[in-house]
Parts: C-alpha cells; structure tokens; sequence
C-alpha cells in the first residue's frame, strides 16, 4: 500500500522554502518519494512511500513534520523573526 502527504505552504518566500528544502533531500529510505514546485506564492510537497509495516507510516509522518519545521524556520529566517 502506498501513503501520500501533501502539503501545501502560502509564502511569498515559496521559491526560496523549496529551494532551501530540497538541498535536505538525501538519505530518504529507497521505499520514499518526495516531489518539490513552486509556483506563485506556494510552496508544493508531495511525500510518497510505500507502507508496509506501523514504523513505515511513523517514519512517513516524521519527515512530514521535519518539512514543516524546516519551512518554519526558513520563513521566520527571511522575515527577520525572532526565533526563540
């Protein structure tokens, strides 16, 4: 069975979140796929793996939420925020 989490993020930054992100692209397990665009004020991420076992889907969620706390901090980087 395969599994897909898409996200979607709105940035005027979307360019500069997927260019910063796909630098990170290595050593994903064999069985994972991960599609990046941009267009406009999006940024588009696409994860795709192949499930078949619980700690397929663990690891699925978990480079999910690694992207968005990538893409967090990349935002809050280029908007000047504090980051705390």
């Amino acid at each position: 069975m395969k599994a897909e989490i898409n996200i979607q993020i709105q940035s005027p930054h979307a360019k500069e979140i997927i260019n910063s992100l796909k630098v990170d692209n290595i050593n994903i397990p064999q069985d994972m796929q991960i599609d990046m665009n941009y267009n406009e004020n999006f940024a588009n991420i696409k994860i795709i793996m192949e499930i078949s076992s619980p700690k397929d889907i663990l690891t699925l969620r978990n480079t999910a939420d690694e992207i968005l706390e990538h893409a967090n901090l990349i935002i809050n980087l280029l908007e000047n925020k504090r980051i705390a």
